[in-house]
């Protein structure tokens, strides 16, 4: 049986997009059958195709692969994912590794991540910085399960709290990242489908502009940040200006704005003035 095939036309039949068939086809070559590099021809003889049929009727509702497979890629890791937290982003990735970058000025950094869903960002800093001392905190403690179990799994020592913001963070910190909801409430309706599985605690503000977060956090780090420290954030769409404009009004200075590969501004660096 060609099982390569019989994916791809079964996500074809379900309407899965042409540019992204190969993709979700090795998603499912690699983490249902645990093939290291699917485009090479392996055994697939015990397949289990009602297992197969099942995950083909789960994607036509819009489940995403990585909730159905309870999977998801970052960095070239692996990280458990179900409906409590987002799917890691591969524009993720350009705030990682800012804050790697400015976590070279300090001897000993000390890191915090609000917002830490699956873990990505702490874990894959703790992984790049081996002494770092990383706190993450997140408003669910579904989450933080969730993100235990994959600082377990990829042997990270992560420090994680149950709180809304700062609310039960306790110290300073050198860098403080975070990756907070930015989708205003009114673009729900247009929302892919895809998303409409992911929290809406970890996705949508209250305000119009889907600069809530930002705010609350730059305007509460002055007293979480150590002299000369550094506060990153993921950017939503169009929201560079308006973020930059909040570091200006409290007290940043070096702001620093990151395109991705699309051109599109998608992280915003400042560092709190002494």
């Amino acid at each position: 049986m060609d099982i390569r095939k019989y994916i791809l036309d079964n996500l074809k039949q379900i309407n899965i997009q042409n540019e992204d068939l190969t993709a979700e086809t090795n998603f499912i070559l690699k983490y249902m059958f645990n093939i290291n590099n699917p485009y090479i021809d392996t055994d697939y003889d015990n397949v289990d195709i009602n297992k197969l049929n099942k995950v083909f009727a789960e994607r036509e509702t819009g489940k995403p692969l990585q909730y159905i497979l309870n999977t998801a890629e970052f960095m070239g890791e692996k990280f458990f994912v179900d409906e409590n937290v987002l799917i890691p982003r591969p524009e993720t990735e350009i705030l990682v590794r800012k804050v790697m970058e400015f976590a070279k000025n300090f001897n000993n950094p000390k890191i915090l991540d609000i917002g830490t869903g699956s873990g990505c960002i702490p874990i894959m800093l703790k992984k790049h910085i081996s002494n770092a001392k990383i706190s993450s905190c997140d408003v669910s403690e579904k989450a933080i399960n969730v993100a235990k179990k994959n600082a377990i799994e990829l042997k990270t020592n992560i420090h994680f709290i149950h709180s809304d913001l700062f609310q039960n963070i306790t110290e300073k910190f050198d860098i403080i990242v975070s990756n907070p909801p930015y989708i205003p409430p009114q673009e729900k309706t247009n929302i892919q489908k895809e998303v409409r599985f992911e929290p809406d605690l970890a996705l949508y503000t209250n305000d119009k502009m889907g600069i809530e977060f930002y705010e609350k956090i730059i305007k509460s780090s002055s007293e979480f940040l150590n002299d000369n420290g550094y506060l990153c954030f993921e950017l939503g769409i169009k929201q560079s200006e308006l973020v930059k404009n909040l570091f200006i009004k409290y007290n940043f200075d070096n702001i620093e704005i990151i395109k991705d590969l699309d051109n599109i501004d998608r992280v915003i660096c400042a560092r709190i003035k002494k």
